[in-house]
C-alpha cells in the first residue's frame, strides 16, 4: 500500500475539509420578504379585527387567544394573541369591545399617518396634533404615558421611564369607538 507524503496528505485533508464544509452549509434560501403592513384605522379596526366584532368572531379569525385575563374591579376582559401582537379588551359585563390594540416591537402595524410601534410618542403627537379630543395621562407608577384621541378613536401608550432608551417609545396602539372611553375613570392601573 502506498502512503501519501506530507505535502500530499495536507492537500488531501484540505480538499476534504472544503468538501465537508460545503456539505454542511444549508441550501441558499429565498430572501425573507417583509410582511405586509397591517392598517390601524382609528375608530374602526386593526387589520382584520374591528371594534364592532364579538369575541367569538375574533377567535374565528385569529384562533383561540393565548391568554385570557379578567379584571372585575375595572369591568375588563382581555384576550391576548401575543404571537400575533394583538391585545383586545372587552367590557366584562356586556362583552362589548373596548379597545382593539396591538403591542410589542413588531413594526408591521401602521396608522393612517404612518405611525408604527416603537416610534417616539412625539412623532405621533406631531402627526395627530392636540385636537380630536386629545387627552394625556402619565401613569408614573405603571411607567406608561397614555395618549387618547377620544373623538377619533385612537390611543397610544409609550414607556414612561426617564433616563432609559425606551422612554417615550410607543409600545401599544389601539382603536376604539369614538367617544366610548371618554367617561372612563383613570386609565392608570397601579396595583
Amino acid at each position: 500500500m502506498r502512503t501519501l507524503g506530507r505535502p500530499a496528505l495536507w492537500a488531501f485533508l484540505g480538499v476534504l475539509a472544503v468538501q465537508l464544509a460545503a456539505a454542511a452549509q444549508p441550501e441558499p434560501r429565498e430572501p425573507v420578504q417583509r410582511q405586509e403592513d397591517v392598517p390601524v384605522v382609528p375608530g374602526e379596526r386593526v387589520g382584520p379585527l374591528t371594534v364592532r366584532m364579538r369575541a367569538s368572531e375574533m377567535v374565528a379569525v385569529l384562533g383561540p387567544p393565548e391568554r385570557v385575563d379578567r379584571y372585575p374591579e375595572r369591568n375588563i376582559l382581555s384576550y391576548d394573541w401575543k404571537s400575533e401582537g394583538y391585545l383586545v379588551s372587552f367590557e366584562l359585563s356586556t362583552g362589548r369591545v373596548r379597545v382593539v390594540g396591538v403591542y410589542g416591537t413588531v413594526q408591521r402595524f401602521v396608522t393612517d399617518r404612518g405611525i408604527r410601534l416603537m416610534m417616539p410618542l412625539d412623532r405621533a403627537l406631531r402627526a395627530y396634533g392636540r385636537g380630536g379630543g386629545y387627552a394625556r395621562v402619565d401613569c408614573r407608577g405603571d411607567r406608561i404615558t397614555l395618549v387618547r384621541y377620544h373623538e377619533v378613536g385612537l390611543q397610544f401608550a409609550a414607556a414612561y421611564d426617564p433616563g432609559q432608551p425606551i422612554h417615550g417609545r410607543i409600545f401599544n396602539m389601539g382603536v376604539f369607538r369614538p367617544g366610548s372611553l371618554r367617561t372612563e375613570g383613570s386609565p392608570c392601573v397601579t396595583r
